[in-house]
């Protein structure tokens, strides 16, 4: 199964790869193409305009690790209005918790999934500086990752949902068009951290996602999160992504510890938390 999976998987990206479009010269704005099937022709390498899944309510551009006078964006998070995540006070105080072990892990799993090489999920893939590839054939969209081997395939052909009890890392989705706008709900979700300070959702949580072009080289991100187990209400976050037409998907190779995970946090760290 796995290898039949995996087979078929490469038929997509090389029968895919053949239809991709090209950015118009002089930088010019250039109207989204449609495929034989009517979808939107939106196969390309794509990337976030400003990079970086350190925190959703005061993103860090990845530039400001070289350039200290860069300052902080405004939240992804834009609803609620006040761009903070509406946990349940239990939730806020894990939140917090996990915030401090990232600074002063003792344990494995103190340690960020993603620092432990392990599949980001859902959104965050959206938030950090990797590479995304998108390619379409009839009946379904694959989105594939240069981190982790991530990938998923998405079916547009209106199949149910796998069985509730099913949980997986990158969830299971189902998408339809409309116009420009690929909406997807994404249920049987593991539970998952959604940044470095320990920000999370549980395995109850389901998430629609809008993927809104405005041309063919830039796309909107946003992603509603509905986990009545961690949050008091659904909120949406948003990434604005680019296409990246001289950008080459090299494998990028992961090892435990690769990644310092202190070295954003510890000049403001909180004191270690006590056992």
């Amino acid at each position: 199964m796995r290898t039949q999976l995996s087979i078929g998987i490469v038929g997509v990206l090389l029968l895919a790869a053949a239809a991709t479009p090209v950015r118009g010269q002089n930088g010019a704005v250039r109207p989204l193409e449609r495929l034989p099937d009517g979808q939107p022709n939106v196969q390309g390498v794509w990337g976030p305009v400003n990079g970086g899944s350190l925190s959703l309510t005061n993103p860090v551009p990845q530039a400001a690790d070289f350039d200290k006078s860069i300052k902080p964006l405004p939240s992804r998070i834009i609803d609620p209005p006040d761009g903070k995540p509406p946990y349940q006070p239990w939730a806020a105080a894990l939140q917090k918790q996990q915030n401090h072990y990232y600074a002063y892990p003792m344990r494995p799993e103190h340690i960020d999934t993603q620092h432990r090489c392990m599949l980001s999920g859902v959104p965050r893939l959206f938030t950090g500086i990797p590479s995304l590839r998108i390619f379409q054939t009839n009946g379904q969209i694959v989105l594939v990752w240069d981190t982790y081997h991530a990938y998923r395939v998405i079916p547009l052909d209106g199949r149910p949902h796998v069985a509730p009890n099913v949980k997986l890392y990158m969830g299971d989705s189902r998408g339809r068009w409309e116009g420009n706008t690929l909406i997807v709900d994404t249920r049987s979700v593991k539970g998952q951290r959604l940044t470095y300070i320990g920000d999370f959702y549980s395995e109850n949580a389901q998430i629609m996602e809008r993927f809104t072009w405005t041309d063919a080289d830039n796309f909107t991100y946003e992603a509603t999160i509905t986990d009545p187990t961690v949050f008091t209400r659904p909120w949406t976050m948003r990434v604005a992504e680019r296409r990246r037409p001289n950008e080459e998907m090299w494998e990028s190779a992961c090892y435990e510890g690769m990644t310092d995970p202190n070295k954003y946090l510890l000049k403001n760290a909180p004191p270690p938390p006590t056992q």
